[in-house]
């Protein structure tokens, strides 16, 4: 079956510039302290800010979307 578009599986490799999801990335922040799942809880009862399980990607066309959920269009090079 030939398609004219592939999308693949959400990736981990994204940068700014980088198309995906009908849109390009314009900015890529941690999430806050607050968002629940974005960081593991540690032994002491506190979440420290540091190797978050997911990045927050903003959007051109003004959408917020977590990394996870990114996924990259892929046109046909044939």
């Amino acid at each position: 079956m030939y398609k004219a578009v592939w999308k693949r599986s959400p990736i981990k490799h994204y940068h700014i510039g980088m198309k995906g999801n009908g849109s390009t990335i314009t900015r890529i922040t941690q999430p806050a302290l607050e968002e629940d799942g974005a960081y593991i809880d540690q032994w002491h009862g506190y979440k420290i800010k540091k190797n978050p399980r997911y990045m927050n990607i903003h959007l051109a066309s003004g959408e917020t979307i977590k990394s996870t959920e990114f996924v990259r269009d892929i046109e046909d090079v044939v």
